[in-house]
């Protein structure tokens, strides 16, 4: 159908905030989407005694929402339309070998990488991503966070399968 923004496919997707950890979709294409997010003290809040770390299920939130939420858009998009999309609901269905490799603490911005290499792949509304989170800027710009694959799919609001 056509090519979407970045910022096109950021307002379709469905989480909102407390739940949207997604600040900005930076590229996407067929290969791959980069977004960034600067996690916030209430992201972290009843996590840990000083509130000032991330919880890791929180990243691979963030991980799902740009490497299988906005991904998906982006390529169910070039075959349908944005009113079409709106018919579906997303799921996350699965994550695997996920591994973490440094602390994320409020304040920290972090960008995720999402691409097909080398286990990925997207057919008929589902879509798996190879993921890496890295620091965004200050003293760790480019250290590695988090790898591991994120899953999602799309079906029908009206699917019998939804009960």
């Amino acid at each position: 159908m056509s090519v979407l923004t970045p910022e096109q496919v950021l307002a379709l997707v469905p989480q909102q905030r407390p739940m949207r950890f997604i600040d900005e979709i930076v590229s996407v294409n067929a290969d791959h989407i980069v977004g960034n997010y600067t996690w916030k003290p209430e992201d972290c809040a009843g996590y840990c005694a000083d509130d000032t770390v991330v919880p890791p299920f929180k990243m691979v939130e963030m991980a799902a929402q740009i490497g299988s939420v906005a991904w998906c858009i982006y390529h169910m998009t070039l075959k349908m339309t944005p009113e079409e999309i709106a018919l579906l609901v997303g799921f996350f269905t699965s994550v695997d070998s996920v591994e973490f490799f440094d602390v994320v603490r409020a304040g920290d911005k972090i960008a995720c990488l999402a691409s097909f290499e080398p286990e990925g792949y997207f057919r008929d509304g589902k879509l798996v991503s190879c993921i890496e989170f890295q620091h965004d800027g200050g003293p760790k710009d480019g250290k590695t966070i988090m790898t591991g694959l994120v899953g999602g799919m799309w079906v029908p609001r009206n699917s019998p399968t939804l009960g």
